[in-house]
C-alpha cells in the first residue's frame, strides 16, 4: 500500500525539482542577457514542461486511482469473523459469498456440515442477532441481519 504512494510522491518531487531548476536556469540566462536562441529556444521550455507535467500528473493519477480503487472495492470481513467460532464463521462466510441469503438446505450442502450442526449454528447466530431465519415450508431461509447485509453485500 505504501509503495505506490512513495513512488508517486517521488515522481512528483522529481518533476517539481526539474521544473524549478529549468525555470531558474531560464531566468538566470534571461537576466544576464546570455540567453541564446541558437541551441534551444527558451519559449519552447514552457510547452515542453507543461506537457511533461501533464504526463507525470496523469501517470500519478493512474497509479494512485488504480491502487485506491482496489482498496475501496475490497471488503475484508475476515477480521470481523474472527470473533465467531469455526462453524459460525463458515456459515456467515457462505452467506456473504451468496449475497446474504440462502436456504438452510443449501447451507448444509455448501458448508459440508451436517443438518443438525447447521441448525444449531443458525440458532446460535440468530440469538446473537447476526442472522435471521424465516420458515419456508420444510426448509428455512437464512439471511444476514439487515445491517450486516448492507455492510458485507452489495
Amino acid at each position: 500500500m505504501k509503495q505506490p504512494l512513495i513512488v508517486g510522491l517521488m515522481l512528483l518531487a522529481g518533476f517539481v525539482l526539474a521544473v524549478s531548476a529549468a525555470s531558474l536556469y531560464a531566468q538566470e540566462e534571461i537576466m544576464s542577457g546570455t540567453a541564446c536562441a541558437c541551441n534551444f529556444p527558451i519559449y519552447f521550455l514552457i510547452p515542453l514542461l507543461s506537457s511533461a507535467g501533464l504526463l507525470v500528473g496523469s501517470a500519478i493519477y493512474y497509479t494512485m486511482s488504480k491502487h485506491m480503487g482496489a482498496l475501496s472495492d475490497r471488503k475484508d470481513y475476515s477480521s470481523v469473523l474472527k470473533f465467531l467460532d469455526h462453524g459460525e464463521r463458515s456459515v456467515v462466510s457462505e452467506l456473504i459469498r451468496n449475497g446474504g441469503s440462502l436456504t438452510q438446505a443449501k447451507l448444509v450442502s455448501s458448508t459440508g456440515l451436517n443438518k443438525v450442526k447447521v441448525s444449531r449454528l443458525v440458532s446460535s447466530l440468530e440469538s446473537k442477532g447476526i442472522v435471521k431465519k424465516e420458515s419456508m415450508g420444510i426448509t428455512n431461509q437464512v439471511g444476514l441481519a439487515d445491517d450486516l447485509k448492507r455492510l458485507f453485500c452489495r
